[in-house]
Order: C-alpha cells, then structure tokens, then sequence
C-alpha cells in the first residue's frame, strides 16, 4: 500500500499509529506520536516548495549543475527552512522511538527496532556531530537525489550493520537518509502493519 503525499492522508495514518502504539504506562506517546503528524503538516508544505527550487535544478544536465549553483540552491530561505524542520522532526521521531522501544519496552513497538537503528545514525551527527561508532567529528551534508526532489543527508556510519565484522580497521558505510522516508518507514510498520 502507497502511503499518501496529502497530510490528512497521511494524518489519518499517524492517528492509526498513535492508537495501536499507545501505552497506559506512558499516556504521552499517543500525543508525541500525534505531534509528529502536526508538524508534518508544516513539512510536507515546505518540500512541495523544495520540489519546486529544486525542479529546474535537477532538470538541467550533471554538467551544468555545478557545485556553484547547488550551494546557491542550499542557501536559499525554503531550503534552510526545510532542513532546519526535518532535522528537528527527525530527532523527534528517535526520541519517540527510543522511549516505546528503550524506557518502556512497549511489545508493539518492537518492529520499530531497526528505524530506530537508522535513526540512531543519523541522530549522532546531528545531536552531537560525531559518526556513530567513533568520536570523530561529523555533520552530514544536506543532498538531494538526482532521481528526485526530496532534501535528504548522506549518512558516514561506522556501525552500519552491512559492514562485515572482519571489515578493515576505519570501515564505514554512506547511506542516504531523509525525513520523509523516515516518516513512511515509521507509517509503514506501524499503521499499516506491512
């Protein structure tokens, strides 16, 4: 099942969510699950907005989208707007995901486990600009795919569970990481149960 671009689609997911994962131990989880949607509100307004900056942009021929004219892209008012927004719902929805799966140990939450591996990822360098798996000083730098329009991070993780345990020394892996795949990902295992 697709998950629907229009938030009240999509708010009608959230609130399935919020349902099946609330907990009377902690009545705050429907609402912190809730609060997610409303700000999504917000969000999904702004990247319609990015789409259309980007649009032109991702239109042109590789030898014309110089790094130039991506940095002017990255400065303009929408696209630090949509990135400074996503970051923060995305630290949100790992704080959600870590009180269901970390403090309260909520069965329902349990297929949320590895989101929340991923969102651990990118957290690190966003809370505390380090690279998961080592103190080494990181912040991911905001891209957007050439197969799209969606503002995203390309991800440095020393822990990513693809790197084989008899990797060299220093291995790590790059894995592109957005708010809206995060946000479909988290509907996905726990509204729609797929």
């Amino acid at each position: 099942m697709m998950i629907p671009n229009d938030w009240q689609g999509r708010h009608a997911l959230w609130l399935q969510a919020s349902d099946l994962l609330a907990c009377e131990e902690d009545p705050s989880i429907r609402s912190a699950i809730l609060d997610l949607s409303w700000a999504e509100r917000s969000i999904l307004a702004i990247e319609r907005d990015v789409a259309e900056v980007l649009s032109p942009f991702q239109k042109k021929p590789p030898i014309e989208r110089t790094p130039q004219a991506r940095e002017h892209l990255e400065k303009t008012p929408t696209f630090c707007e949509c990135r400074a927004h996503s970051k923060l719902w995305i630290m949100g929805l790992y704080e959600v995901c870590r009180v269901m799966l970390n403090e309260r140990n909520i069965s329902a939450a349990a297929p949320l486990a590895s989101l929340f591996e991923a969102l651990k990822a990118i957290r690190m360098p966003f809370a505390k600009h380090e690279v998961r798996g080592k103190k080494e000083r990181y912040f991911p730098e905001p891209s957007a795919p050439l197969w799209g329009y969606e503002l995203g991070w390309m991800v440095k993780d020393y822990k990513y569970d693809g790197i084989s345990p008899d990797a060299q020394a220093g291995t790590f892996a790059n894995f592109y990481v957005s708010r809206r795949s995060f946000a479909d990902r988290f509907l996905r295992i726990s509204a729609l149960r797929v």
